[in-house]
């Protein structure tokens, strides 16, 4: 009995066993079909992305300038000073003691004005002495006259008197325009700029004793090379500027020398200023010519022009596409290029973000 009870919970262990197979073979087989149709959908999602991913252009962020024509001007600049027409340091013209000095320093004077006496006792002596003698040869001359019309005398001792008092007349004229170099006096209308001399001081012909200035009548002066000549004319239109002003002149060259400096090898221009009391003589200027300009002119930043093999390029935006433009360059001044060929008004010029670019990047305006 025992047996049979065993044998059968045998049939029955086996019987659940062989009825439980099945359905864990299924479930396998059900995974791995699942697990397939997963990776053919990642396959098929990869596949997508790398495709798309490889069509996927950049976009370089870029900033333009709309190319229009301005004026270029190409200029000759020097450093020149104020100069005035009339400044001069005043000598006197006979040696003597300065007695009095009637002027003081920034003191306006005229042409012929005294500024100073010396003294001039010794030739007002002589002037005096000489005073005698003339009266004395007059009377002579005018006895002996009498005598001619009484028809006494000779023709000879008339005009022998004559020739003594004109003589004496002569040397008192002499001394007397003497008597006027012990004066020292302004050559023109101006302003004492410097007294030199002292009362009590001795001077002499070619030593200083005043300088006067007229400051009406000032310019500016420079040196500009000899490689210049024929670019500079007179009425060119120039800028004159004064650093110690912060201030800039516009106007025109006055005079242009026809001479070359043999040590400098340079000639000198002139630009007469506008009476104005900012402007000081010797005050320093820089000079600004205008050598070249261009009414209609396409301008450049040079910082935007590359160069190559071919020769100088810029690039442009053209429906958000770069284009590399080959350019002729003329003239270059303070940063930007003037170009001849290969731009034109209303281009986008790519002033920003032209680094390492290529032509037909796709590009953005900021």
């Amino acid at each position: 009995m025992k047996r049979m009870t065993i044998i059968s919970l045998i049939t029955l262990m086996l019987a659940a066993c062989n009825s439980t197979s099945p359905n864990k073979q299924q479930q396998l087989d059900k995974l791995k079909s699942e697990r397939s149709k997963l990776n053919a959908q990642i396959s098929q999602l990869e596949k997508e992305l790398g495709s798309a991913k490889g069509t996927t252009q950049k976009i370089i962020p870029i900033s333009v300038n709309v190319l229009q024509p301005s004026v270029f001007r190409n200029y000759i600049e020097v450093q020149g000073k104020v100069d005035a027409e009339k400044d001069v340091t005043v000598t006197a013209e006979a040696a003597a003691v300065v007695k009095a000095i009637y002027v003081r320093t920034g003191q306006q004077v005229s042409a012929g004005q005294t500024l100073a006496q010396l003294d001039d006792n010794v030739v007002r002596q002589q002037i005096a002495q000489m005073q005698n003698q003339l009266a004395f040869a007059k009377n002579i001359y005018d006895r002996q006259q009498n005598l001619w019309n009484q028809n006494i005398g000779t023709k000879v001792q008339l005009l022998t008197a004559q020739n003594n008092y004109e003589n004496v007349e002569k040397q008192i004229q002499v001394l007397e325009s003497q008597l006027s170099m012990y004066r020292v006096k302004a050559p023109f209308n101006g302003v004492v700029d410097n007294v030199i001399t002292k009362v009590g001081q001795a001077v002499s012909p070619g030593v200083p004793t005043f300088t006067v200035v007229n400051l009406t009548d000032l310019k500016v002066t420079g040196q500009i090379g000899e490689n210049y000549v024929g670019k500079v004319h007179t009425g060119d239109k120039v800028d004159i500027i004064f650093p110690d002003l912060q201030d800039t002149l516009r106007t025109s060259v006055t005079y242009v020398s026809k001479v070359i400096d043999p040590v400098s090898r340079a000639f000198t221009v002139d630009i007469r200023l506008p009476r104005s009391a900012v402007y000081h003589p010797n005050m320093l200027a820089v000079i600004r010519v205008v050598s070249y300009q261009d009414n209609h002119a396409i301008i450049v930043p040079i910082s935007v022009l590359q160069h190559d093999a071919t020769g100088n390029y810029v690039f442009i935006s053209e429906n958000n596409k770069a284009e590399k433009v080959p350019v002729t360059v003329n003239q270059t001044y303070g940063g930007y290029a003037e170009i001849l060929n290969g731009l034109k008004a209303g281009e986008n010029l790519i002033v920003a973000g032209y680094d390492n670019l290529n032509s037909g990047d796709t590009v953005q305006i900021q």
